[in-house]
């Protein structure tokens, strides 16, 4: 049985708890995601203008970077003194994506005030500024510290349930810092598309066309590096160095240390130990 959770039942039920309208947005920023689908009342007139609009989307920028900078959760007011808050999602250690609340206030008599002030310009008659004010949802203080804990929450269920993956110049990173921390173990490519959330072609064809070889001769290159060291560094046996270098088969590891360095690994260690023997 499936016990992942919808990512939009999710986001329609902190919208419930909240009255906060939140959102999922990609490393380009880019909405694809949210609940309610539309703005609200208030922010739909406020951006019927376009420098109101910028205004919006300059914050939310600048929200964003400020995210990416320190990878954690950010709070700020808009230009019309909305309270918004942003967290960051990823996808085993690589930003994919951001998590955003808002269009929210809080009980403080001053920030009414300040609402009202500053988007009066957006507004016809006093009236309908009014009624645009009063539909936007009042969250206090304590409750809204810990809304921020559940909204950090919804974040790291998103990055534990692999909900968004990284694009693709983040992906053949992502993959190459795995392969980097992991190469000394089993690893397959199927496995790291179940981490990454991406398809096999996916996967290989970002890593080729970003790094020049195929994910298995990166992975073989790592190995043969760290095995060259052991050699010239250590007294291990041959086939100690190969499990320990993430090769289950001596023969293999053999196999392509010769295709690598044009002699097996006992040559290899022996021409060097003479080498260093020689220039002492």
């Amino acid at each position: 049985m499936d016990t992942k959770l919808n990512t939009i039942e999710i986001l329609k039920d902190f919208h419930k708890i909240t009255g906060a309208r939140i959102s999922l947005h990609d490393l380009d920023y880019n909405e694809i995601a949210s609940y309610p689908e539309s703005l609200s009342g208030f922010c739909q007139r406020v951006q019927r203008t376009p420098q109101s609009k910028k205004h919006c989307v300059e914050a939310d920028l600048k929200a964003f970077e400020t995210v990416r900078k320190t990878g954690e959760a950010y709070s700020y007011k808009c230009h019309c003194g909305l309270i918004e808050i942003v967290a960051p999602i990823y996808n085993y250690g690589i930003l994919s994506g951001y998590v955003i609340m808002g269009q929210i206030t809080d009980s403080k008599p001053s920030s009414e005030e300040n609402i009202l002030k500053k988007s009066e310009m957006y507004f016809e008659t006093a009236a309908q500024l009014n009624n645009a004010v009063r539909g936007i949802p009042v969250i206090k203080q304590d409750e809204l510290d810990s809304y921020v804990n559940i909204l950090q929450l919804i974040a790291e269920y998103m990055t534990q349930t692999n909900r968004m993956a990284p694009k693709a110049k983040d992906l053949a990173t992502g993959t190459r810092k795995y392969i980097n921390n992991n190469f000394d173990k089993k690893l397959t490519v199927e496995l790291m598309c179940d981490i990454f959330g991406c398809s096999r072609t996916t996967l290989m064809n970002t890593f080729k066309d970003r790094y020049g070889v195929t994910i298995g001769e990166y992975i073989n290159s790592c190995r043969l590096e760290k095995a060259e060291q052991m050699l010239l560094n250590t007294n291990e046996s041959i086939k100690n160095i190969a499990v320990e270098c993430g090769f289950s088969d001596q023969n293999y590891f053999s196999k392509v240390f010769i295709r690598r360095f044009a002699c097996t690994p006992t040559r290899f260690r022996n021409n060097n130990c003479k080498t260093n023997i020689s220039l002492l």
